[in-house]
């Protein structure tokens, strides 16, 4: 298994189609701290944190982890390599979870990168412009912690993306239902109740770690309760989709 995992990580780092998601994950960080340090003084850090705009700017980092996990399988389903991998071996379970936990493996170097250098960006340009808005200590932990729930929520995007890839076998339809359904969760569904149950809101919300995805005070009402048992629940539901599929289909 291990051998199988370390041959998937390697084929994902020599992919050119990730060189362009990493040199987009920079520029995205560019762009944010670009836009911050122009007027920094329209808000302060800690109400950055507080109404979402540092996760806001974390997501866009996270689907681009989901799209390189949809690149490593249906890249590699389209040039050949999963049947000719298959031949060497055949046990299609081991070369389906190598090749989910390699996604989520392969995309944390670059997500922390990127949440690294945009966490210190942002509190660079408040703390030199004086509109921190709280304890550097409090601003510091609060960053660190966002980071560490942006690459949790990175890893298992990227498991989804794979697994979804292995459903859909092309990258552009992967990549366009999730943009399809950010876009009905922020249009269509925005001013319901239900939204608070669909993976771009609890994304958001996880990353976040503030604020209240659910009213009331039941069993799921404390907000990273709720998000982390939804996400996971969503990753484990693809995940076993794409093996039950990747078992029974042919392999062209």
């Amino acid at each position: 298994m291990m051998g199988l995992l370390w041959a998937e990580l390697r084929r994902f780092g020599v992919r050119p189609a990730i060189r362009w998601i990493a040199a987009g994950m920079l520029v995205h960080v560019a762009l944010a701290g670009g836009l911050t340090a122009f007027k920094p003084e329209e808000s302060t850090l800690a109400a950055m944190l507080e109404q979402g705009q540092i996760s806001f700017y974390a997501l866009t980092p996270v689907f681009l982890a989901y799209v390189a996990g949809v690149l490593l399988v249906t890249g590699e389903a389209a040039s050949g390599g999963t049947r000719t991998l298959l031949a060497i071996e055949p046990r299609r379970g081991r070369v389906y979870w190598s090749k989910l936990a390699a996604a989520g493996l392969a995309v944390l170097p670059g997500v922390a990168a990127a949440y690294a250098l945009l966490a210190s960006c942002m509190y660079w340009v408040h703390a030199r412009a004086d509109v921190l808005g709280g304890p550097p200590s409090d601003l510091v932990h609060a960053l660190a912690w966002s980071g560490v729930r942006a690459l949790a929520l990175a890893a298992c995007a990227a498991v989804c993306g794979a697994a979804l890839g292995v459903l859909v076998r092309r990258w552009w339809v992967a990549v366009g239902l999730a943009v399809a359904w950010f876009l009905v969760e922020e249009l269509v569904l925005s001013a319901s109740g239900v939204r608070d149950w669909f993976p771009v809101t609890n994304a958001d919300a996880w990353v976040r770690g503030t604020g209240t995805v659910l009213s009331g005070d039941g069993f799921l009402a404390v907000p990273l309760v709720h998000s982390a048992l939804l996400l996971l629940g969503l990753t484990a539901l693809l995940g076993v989709l794409g093996s039950v599929v990747f078992r029974r289909r042919d392999v062209r």
